[in-house]
């Protein structure tokens, strides 16, 4: 499929940034903003080891993630130019896109609270120009025109995403020729350019998101044990209203226009997020319903909401790069909030369960080859939170009163929980350069 669009050549980029101070001025945006940015091969600058720069903005995609996996539809393609535009006024700056997009195209802004992107100079392609980027790169290495659009490129830079950019790509061999060299001999260890690389994805950024999935496990693992109370207390009532208005309001921290936080119900039909979102509100909606009512066709009909919604919130991290190799992982919330209820109904799926959880924890664990005194600590308590309730139920040793086993179980939950974001990270251009 032939288009117009970018066209990079790794042999010609002396990453002098001239195409990003461009872009600055032709889009008036200021540093440390920047809608391009110039990956480079060797971050620390070492010696006798070779360069190999690649700049890279928006792609416009012909299947660009962006626009598709936004909730809020502030993603459109201009049809006569084909550049994917994004709207501040509709973002609401959930960050979603970034996550989604394998190049780092969309930029959160912190100050606006929106993201932002390249817009491929769209003003100067309609009257027949090219973008700045292209025209100020004084080696050639960028320039724009007629390209041949593939699925994906799988060149240095370029993440295994079939997205159809809309780049190509030149003398990527240049890569392979570059000298190989005995990182210990200048002083470094290897692990000095892990450390160059900051993770798009950590913990600590996402506090919100981790309070929310992980109140959303217990609410609906929780919720499924009413079935067997002739009469739901007032206490527990209380606290799972409660609870379910805490974790929806501690979901709004992460946008940055949370006002604006009912767009998020605008992309059903394509959007993993907004469909989380929507299936979020119903299940909160009819919980609400039954604990006040107890009817029981709306705690049937809760159940499947809460179901369908735990699935639906795995779903939206199917856009990341994932540190683990199973098709699930420990802290998955349909296998939290079933893991729950067994233990809270003292049934026996609890062992299966529970023992699954213990093996899937271990296997992402495996590869880890940093020690870090504090993660070994709070694995181990992770670890206990899951074996003492398993030990106890298996041989009987669970008294009436579970709650020290469903506090040191949660508690576990909670460390695992949090844990899960730094085993994701958003695929991008660093990884493969």
């Amino acid at each position: 499929m032939s288009d117009r669009g970018f066209i990079f050549d790794y042999s010609r980029c002396v990453g002098c940034h001239a195409c990003i101070v461009a872009c600055y001025n032709q889009n008036h945006t200021e540093p440390p903003m920047a809608w391009r940015m110039v990956v480079n091969g060797n971050p620390l600058k070492i010696p006798l080891k070779g360069f190999i720069n690649l700049s890279l903005a928006c792609n416009h995609c012909i299947d660009a993630p962006c626009m598709s996996n936004c909730p809020a539809i502030a993603y459109s393609r201009d049809d006569e130019t084909g550049a994917i535009i994004h709207s501040p006024l509709k973002c609401i700056g959930c960050k979603y896109c970034t996550w989604a997009c394998p190049y780092e195209a969309p930029k959160y802004n912190p100050d606006k609270g929106v993201v932002e992107k390249c817009n491929f100079c769209n003003d100067l392609l309609k009257v027949g120009g090219i973008p700045a980027c292209a025209v100020a790169c004084p080696t050639g290495a960028l320039t724009f025109g007629e390209i041949k659009v593939e699925a994906n490129l799988s060149k240095p830079g370029f993440p295994e995403v079939a997205t159809s950019p809309r780049i190509n790509v030149a003398n990527e061999s240049i890569n392979d020729s570059l000298p190989e060299m005995a990182i210990e001999a200048t002083g470094l260890q290897q692990s000095d350019f892990a450390e160059t690389y900051s993770p798009r994805i950590h913990p600590a950024k996402e506090i919100p998101l981790f309070v929310f999935t992980y109140l959303s496990a217990a609410l609906v693992g929780w919720f499924i044990t009413f079935y067997r109370l002739e009469k739901i207390s007032y206490f527990s009532k209380i606290s799972f209203i409660l609870l379910l208005a805490f974790a929806g309001f501690a979901s709004l921290f992460h946008l940055g226009k949370p006002l604006r936080a009912i767009r998020a119900l605008l992309h059903v039909k394509s959007s993993w997020l907004s469909r989380e979102i929507a299936l979020f509100g119903l299940f909160a909606f009819s919980g609400l319903l039954y604990v006040l009512t107890e009817k029981p066709p709306l705690f049937w009909f809760s159940v499947v909401v809460g179901t369908v919604f735990l699935i639906s919130l795995e779903m939206v991290y199917h856009v990341v790069r994932k540190n683990y190799s199973t098709p699930i992982h420990s802290a998955n919330t349909l296998l939290t909030a079933s893991t729950l209820f067994s233990l809270i109904t003292l049934s026996k799926a609890f062992v299966l369960l529970a023992t699954i959880k213990l093996l899937l924890y271990l296997v992402r664990h495996a590869y880890i080859q940093k020690f870090n005194p504090k993660k070994v600590i709070f694995s181990l308590i992770r670890f206990l939170g899951i074996l003492i309730p398993l030990v106890g139920l298996l041989f009987g040793l669970i008294p009436e009163n579970i709650a020290p086993f469903l506090t040191l179980f949660l508690i576990g939950e909670f460390i695992d929980r949090y844990e899960y974001y730094a085993s994701i990270d958003t695929h991008n251009p660093f990884q493969s350069i």
